[in-house]
């Protein structure tokens, strides 16, 4: 057993991306919920985990009040600061991995915009080891993207980092120190 797991929370994701890893994965070992205390980091991935976001402060919760102490991490592309739950596990994740996907429509540049000034206003992320990363799709990774989401008047501290992610169809090689599993949230 690896010492991180990405745990898979569900399969839905709004995006329906062309070549999406999700459809070229194959089948991921699902696991009860006791193995996820096992792991020294649990990387909260999907789909869209956000798409259930109240379920996945449960989670979360249910993790803690069983001891877990752990390292738990966030990917997502759709979080809403307006939302109770997404602000929840903002709050309790160490990091998120936020993706701004190609061909971002109006209202995903805007969720950037307000994800980018709540991280600057409400979250210190040289705090309890918080890593928060940007990676915008690099067909779309422009000069004019990043003055839209905020990045030129804010400024970039509060990311740790903000990099072009280079789309590979068919391709989401999981790193050498992570294991793919599936949780199933939605069940649960």
């Amino acid at each position: 057993m690896k010492d991180v797991a990405r745990v898979i929370v569900t399969y839905d994701c709004p995006r329906n991306c062309p070549n999406c890893c999700n459809e070229h994965i194959g089948d991921v070992p699902a696991v009860k919920f006791e193995d996820l205390l096992k792991y020294k980091e649990l990387v909260i991935t999907g789909g869209e985990p956000m798409e259930i976001a109240p379920r996945v402060v449960e989670m979360i919760h249910r993790l803690q009040a069983n001891g877990y102490n752990g390292k738990l991490w966030l990917y997502t592309s759709c979080l809403k600061t307006t939302k109770w739950a997404d602000r929840a596990v903002l709050q309790a994740v160490n990091g998120i991995t936020y993706t701004l996907h190609h061909k971002p429509s109006q209202k995903d540049l805007s969720d950037v915009c307000k994800l980018n000034k709540y991280l600057l206003e409400n979250l210190d992320n040289r705090a309890h080891d918080r890593s928060d990363r940007l990676l915008i799709d690099s067909r779309c990774y422009t000069e004019e993207v990043l003055r839209i989401i905020g990045l030129y008047d804010t400024g970039t501290k509060h990311w740790s980092s903000i990099k072009p992610l280079e789309w590979k169809d068919d391709e989401c090689p999981i790193p050498d120190n992570e294991e793919l599993i599936y949780y199933d949230l939605e069940r649960v």
